[in-house]
Order: structure tokens, then C-alpha cells, then sequence
């Protein structure tokens, strides 16, 4: 036992629970704590060896480590017996040889601190799920906001990922094909962003002259060069500044110029062309490109270090072809667009609508956009069909005829007939005219109404009806 009343009174007095052991790890005290947080007696385990306890009481290793290690062991642990969390500081006390007389032991009771940690853990878990609904609400608005049609998952999972970026700073690369909508991404970045009510500057860095897009992207100073405006002129970058610039084509920036952006985005500050100073920015980097910047890197063509600048949050937009879900919304969309920009309301077919979802869309959104202006333009009726498509949608790769089942024997000639018939009409009801079926039949016009007349197939031009 501890010689001194008062010194164990002190310890008593606790409200953490105190135990002692000797260098050999023999236990000399405990105190009331102790036994209330273990639930036991001290006359249970006091004069025991430590080394006798770890299977009973976990809460004694620690002391085996200060013995081994000769330091001090801090850890969290739970005890079953009394459901408790506890948080134990083990410390040794070091006689005149330095050799450990004493191993002084804290067991302090967190129970409450740690329910109360798994709640504000639960609140917070709340409060996240909260706010990604309410970016899936804010999602909706700006997809109405900007007029964005969307049906297949994947691209309502990156538009609405987009939208919760809105909430970050972070340099964002947009990936796709042309034509697919990574504008529209980069805005929905942009309206949910704090920025929205600062600058969105958009740079489609394809269209600057090489020669000019220094001086574009980050200003001049005056007599930079013959011909620069004798005040200077801020660049693309400095007009964006507290906002957001929408780098457009970023992998159309040369070499030479890249490591100039690199520092926009490393130390957020340019340089104008003819400068001495660097200009301080605040600006928000959004970057798309339809190039494989991996494969450029490999040339040499784009640097690596810029790529994993841009590269912090990437979206891969799919092509249209991979989501044909969207295709006849967007149809429908770009008919009331058109049709109320010009005063001309169009409706188009099921079988339009069929080859449509055939097609490949090699200028995705963009292609079927400006097809659909075409069509509500140039077609003459109401109801747009596959007469009025250009030629290239009923080429042999989305003319799709199907095999003819014969179910009796028949003569060759007759069946050969039969199936010239069938075909015929089939290419006569989708395409609504004799030289656009001839150009699906690859064969000349001249000897498909020659055919129409042996076989006795009759085609009327103005109902589009076959017989």
C-alpha cells in the first residue's frame, strides 16, 4: 500500500480512476473511480501482477507497454463489463539509476464524449445527405435554368456531380467528344457555384491565332508590341477575375504557353505580355478538351504537369450514341425551340425517330441540333418522315432489312420475287420516295421503277402510300 493518508485521500478524491503498479508491474493502488469504471474491487486485484490480468481486464496493458518500451502509452479503449469508453495515459516515474519505480496510471471515463461524438458524427452524416438533396432541387433548377435535356442516368449522375462541385474551388477538367455538352457542365459548375453572380468567361482557345493568344489569355502592357493599344489591355484571365473562366479546347494552347497557365494555377497570378509585375487573381479554372491528353503527353505535345493541374475533378461526358435515351427529348426540345424561333410548328415521325436512334451522331448534340433547325427550315408538311432526312440516314449502315422467312417450298423465281417485293415496299414506306429507296437498295432509280412495274408494286408520290 501507499504510505501518506493524505496523499491517498488526494487520489480518492478523483474523478478520474488512478491505479499504481511498481517497476515489476506488481499493482500497489486503485482508486474509487477505478473500481466504478471496472466495476470491481481493489481488493480483486491489488498486490496481483499486471502480467496476470490482460485476459480480465484490457485496460491493464498499457502498463505492459510502459514496462517494455520504457515510455509513455496513451490509447482509447472499451470495456464490455461496464460498457464504458475509456481513455488510458499510462506514465512511468524513473528511480536516480533510471531504471522504472513506479508506472502511474489515468483511466478516464469518455463514454459520454464518445456517444456524443457518434451524434454529431449522425448529424453531420445528416446534414451531408441534406445538402445533396438540396443540390439534387438546386440540380433541377439549373438544368431548367439552362435548358438541358437529360434522360440517360449517366449523364443526370455527372450533371448533378457537377452541380455539387458548384460547392468547391477546385480546378475542374471536362472531357468529351465535340458536340457533346460540356459547355452546358460547365456552367451548371458555374450557377451553383458562390460565383454565379461574377464574371463566366468562355475562351475557345481553337479559334485564337496562335501569335495573338498570349496576349488574349493574360493582357499587355502598353508598347508591348507594334500595334498594342497604348493603355494596355487586361487579358482573358484578369477579365474573369473573383468569377470563372471556361477554357474551352484547353489542349489547342501551345507548349510555349502552357507553363503560363501551369502558374495560374500553382500561384494564382499572370504575368501581361511587356510586364515587369505579377497580377495577383481569384479565378475558378474550368478546362474542356475533345483531345486524348494522354496521348498528347506521350508526344510531347501537352505537359504533364499542366494535365495534373487541370486533372483534380474530371467528367467524361459520353457521346450520344452511348445514350439514346436522351435523342428523342432533345428532338422534342429542339422542334419547340426552332419552331418558336421561327414561327413554324413541326412534329416529327415514329420511323424518323427509329432511325435517329440507328444513327451514330459522329457531331453528337450539336449534328442533331442543327439537323433538326434544317428540317423545321426546309421541310414542307407538318410531320417531318425519312423523305426528308439527307441521304446519308438511310445509307447501308442504318437500313436494316430483315431476312424473309419462306414457309413452304416454293420455286426460286417465285420466292426470289416475293422478297424483291417485300423489299421494295419496305424501302418505298420508310423513305417516301422511289430515289431515296433506290439509294437504300443501291441500285439506280431508273431500274427500281422498272422492278416496281414488272413486279406490280404501285407507290403514290403525293400520300406516300404503297400498293
Amino acid at each position: 500500500m501507499l504510505s501518506g493518508v493524505s496523499l491517498e485521500e488526494i487520489l480518492e478524491s478523483f474523478y478520474d480512476g488512478v491505479w499504481i503498479a511498481d517497476g515489476k508491474g506488481n499493482i500497489l493502488y486503485v482508486n474509487n473511480s477505478w473500481e466504478q469504471i471496472h466495476g470491481m474491487k481493489r481488493k480483486e486485484i491489488v498486490g496481483m501482477s499486471v502480467r496476470e490480468l490482460p485476459g480480465r481486464i484490457n485496460s491493464i496493458s498499457p502498463t505492459l507497454n510502459v514496462l517494455e518500451k520504457k515510455q509513455k502509452v496513451t490509447r482509447m479503449m472499451y470495456y464490455s463489463k461496464t460498457d464504458k469508453h475509456i481513455l488510458i495515459t499510462s506514465n512511468p516515474i524513473f528511480d536516480k539509476n533510471g531504471n522504472i519505480a513506479y508506472v502511474v496510471n489515468n483511466v478516464r471515463d469518455i463514454t459520454e464524449l464518445s456517444k456524443l461524438k457518434q451524434h454529431l458524427e449522425s448529424k453531420n452524416h445528416l446534414i451531408i445527405m441534406q445538402k445533396k438533396e438540396l443540390s439534387l432541387l438546386h440540380s433541377m433548377q439549373i438544368k431548367d435554368q439552362l435548358g438541358a435535356v437529360m434522360s440517360n442516368p449517366i449523364i443526370q449522375d455527372i450533371f448533378n456531380n457537377a452541380v455539387w462541385m458548384g460547392n468547391f474551388d477546385s480546378t475542374v477538367l471536362i472531357q468529351g467528344e465535340s458536340g457533346t455538352g460540356k459547355e452546358i457542365i460547365a456552367k451548371a459548375i458555374f450557377l451553383s457555384s458562390d460565383k454565379k453572380d461574377s464574371p463566366f468567361i468562355k475562351v475557345n482557345c481553337g479559334a485564337i491565332p496562335e501569335q495573338l493568344m498570349e496576349s488574349e489569355l493574360f493582357g499587355y502592357e502598353k508598347g508591348a508590341f507594334t500595334g498594342a493599344n497604348n493603355k494596355g489591355k487586361p487579358g482573358m484571365f484578369e477579365l474573369a477575375d473573383n468569377g470563372t473562366i471556361f477554357l474551352d479546347e484547353v489542349a489547342e494552347i501551345p507548349l510555349s504557353l502552357q507553363v503560363k497557365l501551369l502558374r495560374v494555377l500553382q500561384e494564382k497570378e499572370i504575368m501581361r505580355v511587356g510586364g515587369t509585375k505579377p497580377i495577383k487573381l481569384n479565378v475558378r479554372v474550368i478546362a474542356a478538351t475533345n483531345k486524348e491528353l494522354d496521348a498528347m503527353i506521350k508526344k510531347g505535345t501537352f505537359r504533364e504537369d499542366l494535365f495534373y493541374r487541370l486533372n483534380v475533378v474530371t467528367f467524361n461526358i459520353p457521346p450520344l450514341r452511348e445514350r439514346p435515351e436522351d435523342i428523342p427529348d432533345l428532338v422534342n426540345s429542339f422542334l419547340a425551340k426552332f419552331g418558336d424561333k421561327y414561327g413554324l410548328k413541326k412534329v416529327i415521325s415514329h420511323q424518323v425517330i427509329d432511325i435517329f436512334l440507328k444513327y451514330n451522331w459522329p457531331g453528337n448534340i450539336r449534328e442533331l441540333e442543327n439537323l433538326i433547325e434544317n428540317l423545321v427550315i426546309l421541310t414542307t408538311n407538318d410531320v417531318i418522315i425519312p423523305s426528308d432526312l439527307p441521304a446519308k440516314f438511310y445509307s447501308e449502315s442504318t437500313f436494316n432489312t430483315q431476312l424473309i422467312d419462306i414457309d413452304e417450298i416454293a420455286p426460286i423465281k417465285d420466292a426470289v420475287s416475293a422478297v424483291e417485293i417485300n423489299l421494295i415496299k419496305k424501302a418505298l414506306t420508310k423513305y417516301g420516295s422511289a430515289r431515296k429507296a433506290a439509294v437504300a437498295l443501291k441500285i439506280n432509280q431508273s431500274t427500281l421503277v422498272r422492278k416496281m412495274k414488272k413486279l406490280g408494286v404501285k407507290f403514290n408520290n403525293t400520300t406516300k402510300r404503297v400498293q
